[in-house]
């Protein structure tokens, strides 16, 4: 094949915008707010004139007040569906909540619930309508992506996302929010028994946002999306209408680098927009001027989680629930008197391809390991409670359990030896 010797057209930064928020008021964020579009140039500039139905996707993927870190704040998006209307667009506000959690319960515990019927604008669980498949354009390793039917009548989609740390992919911003858009349960695990950063970037092949804004008046720093996570208030949002520019912004923000994250850097590969900071023009406040000290970050490997040198983690790609439950366990769960006084090594084996070593104790936690029930310890659930599986870790420290498993009340029972 002969080299194209064309000369390439110019490609104009990525522009990102950055406000700073006075306070956490309704005033203070409506003004913030005001300014991003303002300096991206407002709604007009912002959404394609043949533009009729926008779909808000914001990050409700539990039912936890905003100021927790790990939900955006609702009244963002009352402004946000106020905006658009003024626009003369119909609106829609759409998610599916995580694993484990019902949407219903979701919306209602935000407040979003009652918001959306104030407004009278449709509020969309997508775990509970009519999935259809829409194809990945050169899909990896997905060839299409089922979704609410409601998402593919949408022409504009605005990614309202959380600034978060995730044990799994490190961040959750922009494009892992659109995961809360597939329509089952079950494809989102599949995710990550494949490879949930490759899926994602998939999954913005087939639909990526339209426009991206990233909460952080209140973000989540260390171990997330849940808790151990901790609430950190910065008083910030980021905007922009490249998705990828936009996370590749934030992690600079809280003192990563969009190369340091997979999923951004697939993404970038793809595509699907830039993670180059020389290909963004930042616009408002400066990164340094709103960049916090000591910003605390997750373990960049899943066998970091443990803060105990003899409780060790088999990585079996599990999925971002199991992650979330062992990181509560570990970190806020385990008295440390009890690790200091192990007389034993605990192997905790999470994810469906874990294996136990047969050199420690051993632990399977999750449905996705039922296949050593009755032979080492197991704790069922998908994902199973920290508590659950509690009771079993320190036994494990101390070498006083046999083959074990836990049942529906969560009580030990005691089974044979292999």
């Amino acid at each position: 094949m002969k080299k194209d010797k064309r000369p390439r057209a110019h490609t104009l930064p990525a522009k990102v915008c950055i406000t700073k928020l006075e306070g956490k008021g309704n005033e203070h964020v409506q003004r913030g707010l005001e300014q991003l579009l303002q300096t991206l140039g407002s709604w007009k500039n912002i959404v394609p004139p043949h533009t009729k139905k926008v779909l808000i996707k914001p990050n409700l993927m539990m039912g936890a007040h905003w100021t927790t870190g790990i939900t955006v704040h609702p009244f963002l998006i009352e402004l946000l569906v106020c905006g658009l209307r003024d626009q003369g667009l119909d609106v829609i506000v759409g998610e599916g909540a995580g694993w484990g959690c019902d949407s219903a319960d979701s919306f209602r515990e935000t407040g979003v619930t009652e918001l959306c019927r104030r407004l009278d604008v449709p509020l969309v669980d997508f775990k509970r309508g009519r999935g259809v498949k829409v194809p990945v354009p050169d899909g990896e390793l997905l060839k299409d992506v089922l979704v609410d039917e409601v998402v593919t009548e949408c022409d504009f989609i605005i990614s309202l996302a959380k600034l978060k740390t995730h044990g799994e992919t490190l961040v959750t911003l922009s494009l892992k929010n659109m995961k809360g858009l597939i329509a089952e349960d079950r494809d989102r695990l599949r995710f990550h028994l494949l490879d949930v950063n490759r899926c994602l970037v998939d999954l913005n092949r087939a639909i990526k946002p339209d426009f991206a804004i990233v909460e952080g008046i209140v973000a989540l720093e260390g171990i997330g999306p849940l808790q151990p996570g901790k609430p950190r208030p910065l008083g910030i949002l980021v905007g922009g209408s490249d998705a990828l520019a936009v996370d590749t912004v934030c992690t600079e923000i809280i003192g990563m680098h969009a190369g340091d994250i997979r999923h951004l850097v697939y993404a970038g590969n793809a595509g699907i927009g830039t993670n180059n900071m020389d290909d963004i023009e930042v616009m408002g406040e400066s990164i340094e001027s709103v960049a916090p000290a000591g910003f605390e970050l997750p373990p960049t490997e899943l066998e970091g989680l443990s803060p105990f040198e003899n409780i060790r983690i088999v990585n079996g790609n599990p999925c971002s629930n199991c992650i979330a439950s062992l990181a509560a366990c570990l970190h806020g769960y385990i008295d440390k008197r009890i690790v200091e006084g192990a007389t034993h090594n605990v192997d905790i084996l999470v994810g469906a391809k874990a294996k136990p070593a047969g050199e420690r104790s051993d632990i399977a936690i999750g449905n996705c390991l039922k296949r050593y029930r009755g032979k080492i310890p197991f704790v069922p659930g998908c994902p199973p409670t920290s508590d659950a599986y509690l009771e079993l870790i320190k036994r494990g420290l101390k070498g006083d359990f046999r083959a074990a498993t836990v049942d529906s009340r969560r009580e030990v029972i005691e089974l044979e030896n292999p």
